[in-house]
């Protein structure tokens, strides 16, 4: 599951994931209906995968949390985020059981129960993360022994390409016609 296109807007419902940039904005599809909106940069974005979880000891990132939670789940939903506080706040221990409860809010739990539904019907759970290509560094292969081109290659130097010439003529400028001067 990547989270790094999943957005949360500022006064907008649901979740967008980011589909292109561009100059003033950013283009986001909602993962509810599949609308496409223009997100201005003056808006409040939240990246999902920046967003972690307070616990009782180091802070739990929520790819995490989210990835836990279905687990407990067993890939189906979880309970409506409608729920009372504690029986959002049981189901969160059952997956994060260090979870700080006087740290975290009932409305940050809410959204992460609203989220994760999102997110499942978004089907975000079954996609894989696709590897990122490494950077491939060129290595000159070494010429093997049985190979007879590349030992007959190896006395021959490199053709060097043409050296192309400009056909304007380079001039001397005054100082008094140089800009700035």
């Amino acid at each position: 599951m990547d989270l790094s296109k999943i957005i949360s807007v500022a006064g907008k419902s649901g979740l967008f994931r980011v589909i292109a940039q561009g100059r003033q904005a950013v283009i986001a599809e909602s993962l509810l209906d599949g609308k496409r909106i223009p997100v201005p940069s003056s808006a409040k974005v939240s990246s999902l995968d920046e967003i972690s979880m307070f616990t009782t000891g180091d802070d739990v990132p929520l790819k995490d949390v989210l990835s836990k939670l279905h687990e407990v789940e067993k890939g189906k939903a979880s309970i409506d985020p409608k729920e009372s506080e504690d029986k959002l706040f049981a189901k969160l221990m059952e997956a994060l059981p260090d979870a700080d409860r006087e740290r975290i809010y009932g409305s940050d739990v809410r959204k992460l129960f609203s989220w994760y539904d999102q997110l499942l019907k978004a089907g975000e759970f079954e996609k894989k993360e696709e590897e990122k290509p490494e950077e491939k560094t060129v290595k000159a292969k070494a010429p093997k022994e049985g190979d007879k081109k590349a030992k007959a290659d190896t006395g021959k130097k490199a053709a060097a390409p043409k050296a192309t010439t400009s056909k304007a003529k380079a001039t001397t400028m005054r100082k008094s016609a140089q800009r700035g001067a």
